[in-house]
């Protein structure tokens, strides 16, 4: 890997903003959210510009979920980015939470009593009922990352996806234990430059929001 590789989460939804569940539905991304959308592109346009970087030849990857596109649309303008539909890869969508997907903590608390607190008991491994853990996210996103990885070789690389997706791409790029990615932050307000084996976080002077 010869260049690096951007790694950026979505901006605030409203259901980041409600603290719904989202998963692989989606809800569009709040004015906070546009905001910080823009301003990830115009720091990594300042990135860029640094690292002696055209943005035209940066490679771009994201997932092809609605709040993904809307980012990477308010993002790449910013930027100077180009990007055409062949850039999405359903491997990079978030997490899913399955029958959980669009609830609050309390809606899937009062119908599946204890299933929250199991899950936290065991959060690498526990699938919520038709949905994802993260070890079944692992499987279909190391492959991604391994082709990202492969495309830095020859130019830099910007990967827009999400929070819980985003965990796992910087934890197995550093080669992380499990117990240390599912404590890594997910930052809407910056994003985080992969290369020669490090994460350095790079912030934008826009707030953040939860997610996964």
């Amino acid at each position: 890997m010869h260049h690096p590789v951007y790694l950026f989460r979505h901006g605030e939804t409203v259901w980041n903003a409600e603290r719904r569940a989202q998963g692989q539905l989606d809800s569009p991304l709040t004015a906070a959210g546009r905001a910080q959308a823009h301003a990830m592109g115009a720091t990594l346009a300042e990135e860029l510009r640094q690292a002696g970087y055209e943005p035209a030849s940066v490679i771009v990857r994201a997932s092809p979920l609605g709040r993904v596109r809307e980012t990477l649309a308010i993002a790449a303008e910013a930027a100077g980015l180009a990007h055409d539909a062949g850039c999405f890869d359903h491997r990079l969508r978030e997490l899913s939470w399955g029958d959980w997907d669009g609830l609050t903590g309390a809606e899937i608390e009062a119908r599946w009593p204890g299933a929250m607190a199991a899950r936290q008991l065991d959060r690498w491994n526990y699938p919520p009922p038709r949905g994802e853990s993260y070890v079944m996210a692992t499987a279909r996103t190391q492959p991604a990352l391994e082709e990202i990885v492969a495309l830095a070789i020859e130019r830099p690389v910007a990967v827009f996806a999400h929070g819980g997706i985003g965990r796992i791409l910087r934890g197995l790029f550093l080669r992380a234990p499990d117990a240390e990615i599912l404590t890594m932050d997910q930052p809407q307000d910056a994003f985080y430059r992969l290369y020669r084996g490090a994460a350095a976080r790079i912030e934008t002077s826009i707030g953040t929001g939860v997610e996964a």
